[in-house]
C-alpha cells in the first residue's frame, strides 16, 4: 500500500499503485548506492602520489601536502576544464562547482575541498568572481603534472573534467579515487554530486537533452538578483 503522506487528496488507484511501485523502486535504488558507497570506502590503498604544487589565487605557491588541514585527512579536488586556445571554461564544470560553493562550509568540516584549473591564475580568480565562488578554495595547477596524471587533460592538451580524491596516513600522500561524467558510454559518472540533476530529474518533463550554459546562468542570476 502506497505511503499516504506521499499521496494529494483525490488521487485516484492507477496513480496510488504507480507511486507505490515507485516507491519500492526508489528504496531499492537508496540501498544500492549505500552499496556502492560501502564498496568505494573498501578500496585498498593507492598509489603514493608527488607532492604537487599548485598556485593559489594571491600568487603564492601551495603544495598538494599543505591543502591536507587540522586533523582532516581526506583531500577532495574538482578539476575544472579549461580550454586555453578558446580562453573559456566548461559550462557543465561551472554548474557542478556553482553548487559545490553552496555547500562547502559543511564538506569542510569532515573533509578538505579545492577546485583546481589548468587555467591562468588572473583567468581563473576572474571566473571565480565573475560566478561567485566566493567560499572555495581556487587553485591554478603548477604545469601539467597534476592534470595529467590524474586523466584530467591527455597529451594534446584536451581537457575532462574530473573529481579526485587523496588521503593521507602517516605523512605519507595516496591516490583514494578517481572518477569523470563519461562512464561507459554515458556521461552520468558523477550525476550523484550534482543536484540540478536530482531536482530536473523529479519533474514530469525530466532532465531532457538541457545542458548547462555560461550565458543563461548570467542571465538567470541577474534575474534573481533582481527579485531581491
Amino acid at each position: 500500500m502506497a505511503d499516504s503522506s506521499l499521496l494529494m487528496p483525490g488521487a485516484d488507484e492507477a496513480y496510488r499503485q504507480s507511486r507505490d511501485r515507485l516507491r519500492q523502486a526508489e528504496i531499492e535504488l537508496r540501498d544500492r548506492i549505500e552499496e556502492v558507497a560501502a564498496m568505494r570506502r573498501g578500496l585498498p590503498p593507492g598509489p603514493a602520489v608527488p607532492d604537487y604544487s599548485f598556485t593559489e589565487m594571491d600568487g603564492n605557491h601551495v603544495r598538494l601536502s599543505e591543502l591536507f588541514t587540522g586533523d582532516k585527512n581526506d583531500l577532495i579536488v574538482y578539476h575544472l576544464m579549461y580550454w586555453a586556445k578558446d580562453d573559456d571554461f566548461c559550462p557543465m564544470c561551472s554548474l557542478w562547482i556553482d553548487g559545490f560553493n553552496g555547500i562547502a562550509p559543511h564538506i569542510t568540516q569532515r573533509a578538505n575541498f579545492v577546485v583546481a584549473s589548468r587555467a591562468p591564475v588572473d583567468k581563473l580568480r576572474a571566473w571565480g568572481e565573475r560566478r561567485g565562488w566566493h567560499r572555495l578554495h581556487l587553485l591554478s595547477d603548477d604545469g601539467s603534472q597534476f592534470a595529467r596524471d590524474i586523466d584530467a587533460e591527455d597529451a594534446e592538451g584536451n581537457p575532462d573534467s574530473t573529481i579526485v580524491v587523496f588521503t593521507k596516513s602517516g605523512g605519507q600522500i595516496r591516490h583514494f579515487y578517481t572518477a569523470h561524467p563519461l562512464l561507459a558510454d554515458r556521461e552520468r559518472g558523477i550525476d550523484l554530486l550534482c543536484p540540478v540533476w536530482h531536482l530536473l530529474d523529479i519533474t514530469p518533463s525530466g532532465r531532457g537533452d538541457w545542458y548547462g550554459d555560461n550565458d543563461a546562468f548570467d542571465a538567470s542570476l541577474r534575474q534573481l538578483v533582481g527579485t531581491v
